[in-house]
């Protein structure tokens, strides 16, 4: 496979592509954070109201079966935090790459420029 050298253009033409990518990844990570966000705060709320739930209850549980009770009744508030949790992640992972991209072509255009 022959490989060329890429242009200062093309260089600069890429960078702009790239910006525009990381500045639409930017918006779209604030987005997912908000949702992991508040889909924590929400299941940590059920969580916490049906742990008072049980200490208010005249029934003896240990705190081992007390969680118990809450995973099996939270469980579909927990894997939405946890999905929404994954996708903030993702888009973290993908802005850190972007900006890696970005770093590797200003190097290539700094090293152009000092070859001219």
């Amino acid at each position: 496979m022959t490989q060329r050298l890429l242009s200062q253009g093309e260089i600069e033409t890429e960078i702009l592509r790239l910006s525009e990518e990381l500045e639409a990844e930017t918006y779209r990570y604030a987005d997912v954070a908000d949702l992991a966000a508040t889909a924590e705060a929400d299941y940590k709320l059920q969580a916490a109201r049906l742990i008072v739930g049980f200490v208010a209850s005249p029934t003896k549980m240990t705190a081992l079966e007390k969680q118990a009770r809450v995973d099996a009744q939270c469980d579909a508030s927990y894997r939405v935090w946890k999905i929404n949790e994954a996708r903030r992640q993702s888009s973290k992972e993908a802005l850190l790459s972007l900006r890696a991209r970005l770093d590797s072509l200003r190097t290539l255009s700094a090293n152009i420029r000092n070859q001219t």
